[in-house]
């Protein structure tokens, strides 16, 4: 009790606040500001995300090599995300780093080492299956809408490039295992930026593609030398953004090596708890993979698809991922001084500030489907066809955002306390209702099957979240209380921003023509609905945005010198 009694005094006096309700409120702030750090540096890298797609669907259009590139581009980041990603890295190696607290940089070293070792290991075997298997996914997702003859000239592109492609999982292990290293020591913005050097490349390399070949819609006409450019040229855009991340965590005191972390028993025992963490994470990816699958049927699905899930993921990440971060150091805090009302406290204004961003979003995209359809599908994309496959896709995965969001913050209350199994039930319910649902793809016409897997994809991350939900507030007190009134906050806030932002997309389109009118349409119906928002919750003196207004003021006022 007195060293619990003493570590709750040395944290009131690091946050600078007299009492509980101070130190949370304090807390609060500082949650709110490392998540606009990270929000902040996140926002570049995925703004060059959605150019990088919109950069492939201009120069491979919607076709099927189209389809071809981004399905076998996608595959190593599904494999590391499934691997490593997300839960196991920023949910679990992080808090065994934090611990140590900068007091043993060698002991740091020989734990990240070790993990990166068998991390290497394991996704060596996951490439060389992904090299066999990934292409017949290809041919199996397209089933029924082509001959034979188009099938087999797709499978033997796919195979060559994911040849090229694949090496880019050993250094998504390097990206995830620095990642981590930094994250434990709150240095949050270069993990978030570096993604945007991989994109910045890509887009050099599709440059490169747009100048040096003539478009075609036939893979049997397509150069092999185009293929090698194009994926060779991804690969290298990885390995500098892998490069980039390494030296972040060298810059935080922590040399990466790979070492043989199967023979260091603090390592095989963090592997072990990190299977369930494993399993959420693979299941989040096989899930994507099967919508990149199905929507092969569809020539220009894949890109199609890839373009709506990364305008959802680009909301978590900036909404849910910063919160998600901020909070898991201090929950494991709070779980280690057993003080259950700081947990309790944490969680929930965490739930509170992700359902504050990620609610506007998802109706933001209902109704900005179109005009962000427009813009982003040009060039080759920027057909009629490629257009509606885009302005479809949006709005079917705009639901499912609040659930994605709400799971990663809900999941990481549960990592705090050293439970992985829990999530891992959740996302398997998660993962047998989307493929229930997501079946019926295979049945419908083309015309309807993104809307089949999107609305699946939706639904699907509800009833996740929802299963989670239930078993965390198990044991809770004045959950449903504190929640109720920001969840009336801001749906009524939404509601009433969305009614202006609808007409603006409807009305400025009619009256300039062109795509100067979607852009302005989209830039104005976007301010107009967050300003209402942001003006109603600030007339109703929501504590979300006093909390984020406290972290901005945070952020501008660190002076530690560090961008990271």
């Amino acid at each position: 009790m007195m060293v619990q009694r003493s570590c709750r005094m040395n944290r009131r006096r690091t946050e600078d606040l007299p009492g509980p309700e101070g130190e949370l409120e304090s807390f609060a702030a500082a949650t709110a500001g490392d998540s606009l750090r990270i929000s902040a540096w996140t926002l570049v890298s995925r703004l060059t995300g959605v150019l990088r797609l919109a950069a492939v669907g201009a120069v491979l259009g919607p076709t099927l090599l189209g389809n071809t590139f981004q399905f076998t581009n996608s595959l190593p980041n599904l494999i590391y995300y499934g691997f490593l990603g997300g839960s196991l890295f920023s949910s679990l190696l992080v808090p065994v780093l934090a611990s140590l607290d900068g007091s043993d940089r060698r002991a740091a070293e020989r734990l990240a080492g070790g993990f990166l070792g068998v991390a290497l290991g394991g996704l060596t075997l996951a490439a060389l299956v992904a090299v066999l298997v990934g292409p017949l996914l290809l041919r199996l997702g397209a089933l029924g809408t082509q001959d034979a003859a188009v099938g087999a000239a797709q499978e033997e592109v796919g195979r060559l490039l994911l040849a090229l492609l694949i090496p880019q999982v050993l250094a998504y292990a390097v990206v995830g295992t620095s990642t981590a290293v930094m994250n434990a020591h709150r240095r949050f913005a270069l993990a978030a930026a570096a993604p945007a050097l991989e994109n910045v490349g890509i887009l050099v390399v599709l440059g490169l593609v747009a100048v040096l070949y003539r478009p075609t819609d036939r893979l049997d006409e397509v150069p092999l030398s185009e293929l090698v450019v194009l994926g060779v040229g991804a690969t290298a855009a990885v390995g500098i953004h892998a490069a980039v991340q390494w030296w972040g965590a060298r810059r935080v005191g922590i040399v990466l090596v790979p070492a043989a972390g199967w023979r260091d028993p603090e390592v095989t025992a963090l592997v072990r708890r990190a299977m369930p963490a494993l399993g959420i994470s693979g299941v989040t990816a096989l899930q994507m993979l099967l919508v990149l699958v199905l929507a092969n049927r569809v020539q220009g699905g894949v890109i199609a698809a890839q373009i709506g899930l990364t305008f959802s993921s680009v909301i978590v990440a900036l909404g849910a991922t910063p919160v998600a971060l901020a909070l898991l150091p201090r929950l494991s805090r709070f779980f280690v001084e057993d003080d259950r009302d700081g947990f309790q406290d944490a969680w929930l204004r965490g739930v509170a500030l992700t359902f504050f961003v990620t609610v506007p979003a998802a109706a933001g995209f209902l109704v900005l489907a179109r005009p962000l359809a427009e813009v982003v599908a040009v060039g080759r994309m920027g057909s009629s066809a490629g257009v509606q496959l885009v302005a479809t896709m949006i709005p079917a995965l705009a639901p499912g955002i609040i659930g994605w969001g709400l799971f990663q913050v809900l999941a990481n209350a549960f990592y705090a306390r050293k439970d992985t199994r829990t999530p891992l039930r959740s996302m398997v319910v998660q993962a047998a209702t989307f493929l229930v649902l997501a079946i019926s793809a295979l049945v419908v016409d083309t015309a309807h099957v993104l809307v089949v897997l999107g609305l699946s994809f939706s639904a699907a991350n509800t009833v996740g979240v929802c299963h989670l939900a239930v078993r965390l507030r198990a044991g809770s007190d004045r959950v449903s209380g504190r929640l109720g009134s920001s969840v009336r906050r801001v749906v009524g806030g939404t509601a009433v921003m969305a009614v202006p932002a609808w007409a603006i997309t409807v009305l400025v389109p009619s009256w300039i023509g062109g795509r100067a009118g979607w852009w302005i349409a989209l830039i104005t119906a976007t301010l107009v609905g967050a300003a209402v928002f942001l003006l109603l919750q600030a007339w109703w003196r929501a504590p979300e945005l006093t909390w984020l207004t406290g972290g901005l003021a945070r952020t501008r006022g660190r002076d530690d010198g560090d961008p990271g």
